[in-house]
């Protein structure tokens, strides 16, 4: 059974999909369920498979490719970050506001990551003079209550 899964896992990955999230669920979804597959047998390759697709589509879904060229050349340590499913810092998102990131990219990604933020006024005032957005703002504010 271990070669039937690394096979389809090698399969799957070399046909992609049509968007990033798709490519990183099923990315995700493979691997997570040959290393499942491995270690834990048919339960374990269902529930690695299920937390990579999770994973895979959350990380496909960060920055778009040009997002990502731009993002990759300014602040690289950000987009390390995004890739493993961590939380931004307050210069993350400050990166990412500045490369032209979008609002609704920067939200989502917290959003997704359950990110929560408890910024103080130094914190707030420095993403203003930085040209963070206020909805982007707001948002983390609301993440801390």
């Amino acid at each position: 059974m271990n070669k039937f899964v690394l096979l389809s896992a090698f399969f799957i990955l070399t046909i992609g999909c049509e968007t990033k999230t798709g490519t990183g669920a099923i990315a995700g979804g493979a691997v997570g369920a040959g290393v499942g597959g491995i270690i834990g047998g048919g339960k374990g390759a269902l529930i690695g498979g299920a937390v990579g697709a999770v994973s895979g589509g959350l990380i496909g879904a960060a920055l778009d490719e040009q997002d990502r060229k731009i993002m990759e050349s300014r602040s690289p340590r950000t987009v390390q970050r995004m890739d493993r499913g961590e939380p931004l810092t307050v210069t993350d998102i400050i990166n990412l506001s500045q490369g032209g990131v979008s609002d609704d990219t920067i939200i989502r990604y917290i959003r997704e990551t359950r990110t929560s933020y408890s910024l103080n006024q130094a914190q707030i005032k420095r993403m203003q003079r930085a040209g963070v957005s206020q909805r982007v703002i707001n948002y983390m504010v609301n993440t801390g209550r």
